[in-house]
């Protein structure tokens, strides 16, 4: 039954549509060929009823221009009314039958007499000023009111009185001016007139109460109703609409767009709408008079049909929402803080790029991910306004180098996103790398604290790049394709870019197993601490590096060159490295115990650990909980780290000496960072270490010379030195021959376990124990 029913709901509809395009162009054509229109009132209607409606519906006139006067009559002396027409001096033109039948005055007897002679004295000033408005303003300014609605005292021909309701209309009679008048019994018809009396009242209220413009269409898509409130949506006065096309309130070209969807709305009712899945509301651009194009939203209400279908339209200007929805646009999917695309566009750009693979049959498209080298640096040393001002700038010197065709995201932070819709070739991906490389490397002007009120800096940047189809045919494939390679390019110096290969799966699975297993490996304590000695220049062990080992049941030793790089990115080095401290304070705690009260441990912080806020709180809570002598500690920092934030490392560093006395802190690797003489002559350290680099070297040219000027620099800064890497007895006699203090390496012994250190420290001076090179 349901589908019968919509069967011929569609039936219905496509025939309606049929009628409605066959009474368009037929109207049209005799339009455009005479001039002539239809006429609304067929032989043997009411022509009571006929005013009644245009009454309630504001038409001009019931009749059109072009009914001929044999017409005419012939509409009237089939009409079911009482009726006759008048001119502007009230003279009877003619009567119809109904007329003579009911108060009995011949055709002869009362055309050319005055309309008055029929009515009862008193009762005529109302039809009297109609007729004269008739003189004075024509058929087309007649526009009829509820006050047409008459209540008039008839004289029989007999002389008895008569009540009877009358209503009026300009129309015209063979081109002439007429004014028509029906008349009915008051008895018989007066609720009829009273209820279309009150309902044109309320719509009137009601219309001109809202503010959205009301405008009602009939069958030629004609206006023949308008509210006040077009004055505000359309710039029109109501009358100026009456009788205009329905296309004057839209642009040429938008109108015929959506022409057909306006004959459906107007054949379907409101209550077949959604079965057929129509919208209740259509948005379109509409036509203000004097301001031009403006965003409409029109809502439908039930098509009618009585004497002809109407449609009754409430159009609102949607310009305010419009530019309200287009500002939560850009706050749902830009970044704030420069006004590049977030993720969510991202995402939505990417879908609707891989909807389409015919775009990849010539070529392909490329995703770039990019991460800033050195922008934490400028952060910390610069401020946030600057870090804010070069992600600012990075995005403006990003949009200069793509093509309009192309798209660039900020997914947060440091790291931006570039979507190149088309490329030929790999090739033509690597050129924008390029191009980008060479737009971030120019100097940033940034706010800061110099005298001059700013200051340059500068960073890199990591590209990795996937290319789709082919690394990726979903977002969440090429995303991570480009996400491997953006970091193999970091891993592989930064400030450069690498394209996605499948290898880099493997290193990422590996990555990831190494991540699992670590995690795995701190809740099952397979990490052990192994200790290397660092002796005088006579060779007597005085101290002890403490050295993180992982022991795995399956894998058997992990190289700390795997595991530590892994856990320093993902933060894992923390818990790590508050493991590796509490674990060193207790061993060393022992071992002054055991008869070696001067026997120190030294101990390196990552850079991860050392950027923890509670850095401090964390070292001395170990110190604390362990018992040891702050004396026998040395904390190993390296001067990149310390470089990298160097005020806030300062401070960190006479906060732990502050509150431990005695506490010692190296600068480890030194000479392989960039460290300002300034500051390091305000650095609260103790002793220097000499990186390996440089010892395994020792003797070149070059080399021994910058050794010996970290040698000259410490002693004039009164620091101690410990040379690590020593390998070999020249070495160590060169060493001994420059007053460096401390030496450590194979020369001397390899990292051992703890329960070999009691063995080692009673075994005298080094090198005398033997060396295990591949434990390191």
């Amino acid at each position: 039954m349901r589908e019968q029913r919509f069967e011929q709901v569609l039936d219905t509809i496509e025939q309606r549509l049929d009628a409605v395009s066959a009474s368009v162009l037929e109207y049209e054509q005799r339009h455009l060929s005479s001039g002539a229109e239809d006429p609304l009132v067929q032989p043997g209607d009411s022509i009571f009823d006929a005013i009644l409606e245009q009454i309630v519906q504001g038409l001009h006139s019931f009749l059109t221009p072009s009914t001929s006067k044999a017409h005419f009559d012939a509409l009237l002396s089939s009409a079911p009314d009482i009726a006759c027409t008048l001119d502007c001096e009230t003279r009877v033109l003619s009567v119809n039958p109904v007329f003579t039948q009911y108060l009995g005055y011949a055709p002869h007897a009362i055309v050319g007499r005055p309309f008055s002679e029929v009515l009862v004295e008193g009762s005529e000033q109302g039809i009297v000023q109609r007729a004269r408005d008739l003189g004075l303003a024509g058929v087309s300014r007649q526009l009829p009111k509820p006050e047409d609605i008459l209540m008039l005292r008839a004289r029989h021909s007999d002389g008895s009185p008569l009540s009877l309701e009358c209503v009026t209309a300009a129309s015209l009679r063979g081109g002439n001016a007429v004014l028509v008048a029906a008349l009915r019994d008051p008895t018989l018809h007066r609720s009829l007139v009273q209820q279309l009396r009150l309902t044109k009242d309320n719509y009137d209220a009601l219309s001109e109460t809202l503010t959205e413009a009301i405008v009602r269409i009939d069958e030629r898509f004609q206006i023949v109703f308008a509210n006040r409130a077009v004055r505000t949506t359309f710039g029109f006065e109501p009358q100026e609409l009456h009788g205009k096309p329905f296309s004057t309130l839209f642009p040429g070209e938008i109108y015929r767009r959506h022409e057909q969807d306006f004959r459906k709305y107007f054949v379907v009712d409101d209550t077949d709408r959604r079965n057929l899945g129509m919208s209740g509301t259509l948005e379109i651009l509409g036509c203000h008079k004097h301001r031009g194009v403006t965003p409409m939203e029109i809502s439908f209400g039930n098509s009618k049909e009585y004497r002809g279908r109407t449609l009754t339209c409430i159009i609102r200007d949607i310009t305010q929402r419009k530019s309200a929805e287009r500002r939560l646009r850009q706050l749902a999917y830009h970044d704030q803080l420069t006004g590049l695309g977030n993720r969510d566009l991202f995402d939505g750009d990417m879908r609707r790029l891989l909807e389409k693979p015919e775009r990849f049959e010539k070529g392909m498209a490329a995703l770039l991910f990019l991460d800033l080298d050195g922008f934490k640096q400028v952060n910390d040393t610069l401020g946030h306004d600057a870090g804010d001002r070069l992600l600012i700038d990075t995005g403006a010197r990003l949009r200069r180098t793509l093509r309009e065709t192309d798209a660039v995201y900020r997914f947060g932070g440091d790291e931006f996103v570039v979507l190149l819709g088309f490329v030929h070739t790999r090739r033509d991906a690597a050129l924008v790398a390029n191009n980008i490389l060479g737009e971030i490397r120019r100097p940033y002007d940034l706010p800061g604290s110099s005298e001059l009120g700013g200051q340059t800096a500068t960073v890199g940047v990591s590209i990795g790049i996937a290319l789709f189809p082919a690394d990726g045919a979903t977002i969440e494939a090429v995303t991570r394709a480009a996400d491997l390679a953006m970091y193999h390019a970091k891993e592989s110096g930064k400030n450069r870019f690498a394209f996605y290969s499948a290898e880099l799966d493997a290193r990422a699975r590996e990555r990831w197993e190494l991540e699992q297993g670590i995690r795995a490996a701190l809740a099952r304590g397979e990490f052990v601490l192994h200790y290397q000695p660092i002796v005088g220049a006579d060779g007597a062990v005085g101290g002890l590096e403490a050295l993180l080992r992982w022991e795995h049941p399956q894998m058997g030793q992990v190289q700390p060159g795997r595991f530590i790089p892994i856990a320093e990115e993902t933060g894992l080095i923390i818990p790590l490295g508050n493991w590796v401290m509490e674990t060193a304070l207790r061993d060393i705690r022992s071992w002054n115990a055991d008869g070696y009260p001067d026997l120190y441990v030294a101990i390196n912080l990552s850079p991860r650990q050392f950027d923890q806020p509670d850095l401090v709180e964390a070292v001395s809570g170990a110190i604390t909980r362990s018992g040891v002598n702050p004396a026998n500690v040395k904390l190993e920092i390296t001067e990149s780290c310390i470089m990298s934030a160097p005020k806030t490392a300062i401070r960190k560093m006479n906060e732990l000496k502050q509150r431990h006395p005695g506490l010692s802190i190296s600068i480890d690797d030194f000479g392989t960072g960039y460290s300002s003489l300034s500051y390091l002559s305000q650095l609260p350290a103790d002793a220097i270490k000499i990186d390996l680099s440089f010892v395994t070297n020792l003797f070149q040219l070059n080399n021994q010379k910058v050794v010996n000027a970290i040698i000259n620099l410490a002693h004039s800064m009164n620091l101690a030195i410990v040379a690590e890497g020593v390998e070999s007895k020249e070495q160590w006699d060169y060493f001994n021959q420059h007053r460096c203090g401390s030496l450590q390496g194979y020369h001397f012994g390899g990292a051992v376990s703890r329960q070999a250190v009691q063995q080692l420290l009673h075994g005298g001076p080094l090198p005398e124990q033997p060396t295990d090179a591949a434990a390191e």
